[in-house]
């Protein structure tokens, strides 16, 4: 009768470990799924944004009562840019293309031969700033908007 006993304890302590050998490798399992691994992908407007197309508003202006400005930006970085400037006597307007230049992000464009003209990328607009990216913050900030129109 004592070796039954023994024999049954001694199963049930096998059968025990068999479990928690089992219970240990699924946690383990579980552990690797979910540890994060560090991604090299950062987000870029260049990369994940639909950014193809005509942009259009009305910027503001030092010395007039604002520019009329048109952008259409292609996938192989060709734009049209065109600008009225509203209130200037003398050449008032503005016609120019060329290739735009992403910056090293991939989120501002820059673009102009005359003078230089920096935009962030957004989805469905373009958000002019400062050289060095800044931008203007508060409620003038939308005066800086242009918003995409068509895509191409």
């Amino acid at each position: 009768m004592k070796s039954i006993i023994i024999l049954l304890a001694l199963v049930c302590l096998v059968s025990c470990k068999d479990e928690n050998k089992e219970l240990e490798l699924e946690t383990t399992e579980i552990s690797k799924k979910s540890e994060i691994t560090p991604s090299n992908d950062v987000f870029s407007a260049r990369d994940s944004l639909d950014w193809t197309g005509i942009y259009e508003g009305f910027l503001p202006c030092e010395d007039c009562e604002g520019i009329e400005t048109s952008i259409e930006i292609e996938k192989n970085r060709d734009y049209t840019l065109s600008q009225e400037f509203k209130g200037r006597a003398g050449d008032n307007s503005l016609q120019e293309t060329g290739k735009f230049k992403w910056d090293k992000q991939g989120n501002t464009i820059s673009l102009g031969e005359r003078q230089k003209l920096y935009f962030q990328v957004s989805q469905n607009y373009l958000l002019q700033v400062f050289k060095d990216e800044s931008k203007v913050m508060g409620d003038s900030a939308i005066k800086y908007r242009l918003t995409k129109i068509n895509e191409l």
